[in-house]
């Protein structure tokens, strides 16, 4: 009887969800991903105020210096040349604040099913490990537009599909609207687009949806975090998905190796940012801190405990090819074709059901149910 109660536990335990297909999907709403864009060059040079600099320091160190600091993604390897004298004594945080493009220099003409609509009112600043972005649809962007577009797809509406004029050379990526752009992030929805070039992106989703007892089973139980459970040590976004728990991991590592972060981690550590010293500790730690490795590997790199989001979708690149004749460079962001199938995170146990299965098998044993228990109880307890 022992096994079979510890039997019922470690199923109980171990599983307690599980995973099916839906097909039924003609009354299905479809939201479009979040669309992140990240300035990979060109800066203001026109702002950066030259008094600061000794007459011994040469324009073109100075120029790589400060182009590694605004795009710097893990590597800084000006911080090491002697060409610059002052270099090592500017605010860091200052030149980069002063040097990056605003969103209206970024982005030109937006359209959305072919309506025109303001880029910068849509595409929101979010900080992120490539310094700041322009996110389209992000739940972590600190303000959230006036007016909201309506991006749910259906049978009705059809896909969508997203028009962005670019006027630099960006990272475009697309991902799930609690996601942020992060150093590891898959290739797959990243595409980098030089001014003047435009690219067709088509994808496709997989969505994610979950029975309504799931939020009541523990995470170690689902093993998924929904995006407003929080862990307390998450502190560079404000929802959790599994990119947010990866860059607090980054963050985290780079104190413990360099005691410092660099100067584009959100949010988490702006007053303990790296000095040139500092990032050349980053830099020179590079293959662990910008790497993931399996738990229990022996290669270099961050072992991160980070469970998925319970609401993350799963999107598939289709096609991504050059468009060439455009009168203006951009992208197309477009869904190929709506969904037809869909995961379903469903409870196959819970308390509720370890406590009929064991009552179950105590009747079969010893004869006793809930009831016995519940007589003896007012037997002894209440009645004597």
């Amino acid at each position: 009887m022992t096994l079979v109660f510890a039997y019922l536990f470690k199923s109980y335990q171990q599983n307690s969800i599980s995973f099916l297909i839906e097909t039924t999907y003609l009354d299905w709403n479809t939201t479009f991903p979040a669309v992140s864009v990240c300035q990979q060059s060109g800066m203001n040079i026109s702002r950066l105020d030259h008094s600061k600099f000794d007459e011994r320091d040469k324009l073109p160190a100075i120029e790589y210096f400060i182009t590694d600091l605004l795009f710097f993604a893990g590597t800084c390897y000006s911080c090491t040349l002697t060409h610059c004298f002052t270099c090592p004594l500017l605010n860091i945080s200052e030149i980069v604040q002063k040097l990056r493009k605003p969103c209206k220099e970024i982005l030109g003409e937006c359209r959305w099913n072919d309506e025109k609509f303001n880029c910068c009112e849509y595409f929101l600043p979010l900080e992120t490990e490539y310094g700041i972005c322009f996110s389209f649809n992000s739940l972590q962007t600190v303000n959230q537009p006036k007016n909201k577009l309506n991006l749910q797809m259906n049978r009705r509406t059809g896909t969508g599909r997203l028009s962005v004029e670019l006027l630099e050379d960006v990272r475009l990526q697309f991902h799930a609207p609690e996601d942020v752009p992060f150093i590891n992030a898959e290739t797959n929805y990243i595409k980098e687009i030089l001014h003047g070039e435009t690219y067709e992106i088509l994808f496709n989703v997989m969505e994610l949806v979950n029975d309504d007892r799931i939020v009541n089973l523990p995470v170690n139980k689902r093993k998924c975090r929904f995006p407003w459970e929080v862990p307390p040590n998450l502190k560079v976004h404000k929802l959790y998905s599994y990119s947010t728990c990866l860059v607090q991991c980054h963050a985290e590592n780079h104190i413990n190796i360099c005691n410092c972060t660099h100067h584009h981690m959100p949010y988490y550590n702006k007053l303990n940012y790296c000095d040139v010293k500092g990032l050349n500790c980053l830099s020179a730690h590079i293959e662990t801190v910008n790497r993931l490795h399996a738990k229990g590997s022996e290669r270099l790199g961050l072992d991160c405990d980070c469970v998925p989001s319970c609401t993350e979708p799963e999107y598939t690149s289709v096609s991504v090819h050059r468009l060439y004749n455009q009168t203006i460079g951009g992208a197309f962001i477009e869904m190929q074709s709506l969904p037809t199938s869909r995961f379903k995170r469903v409870v196959v146990k819970d308390a509720l059901d370890l406590v009929v299965a064991v009552g179950g098998a105590a009747g079969l044993f010893i004869g006793a149910s809930l009831q016995t228990i519940v007589e003896l109880v007012y037997i002894f307890f209440i009645k004597i």
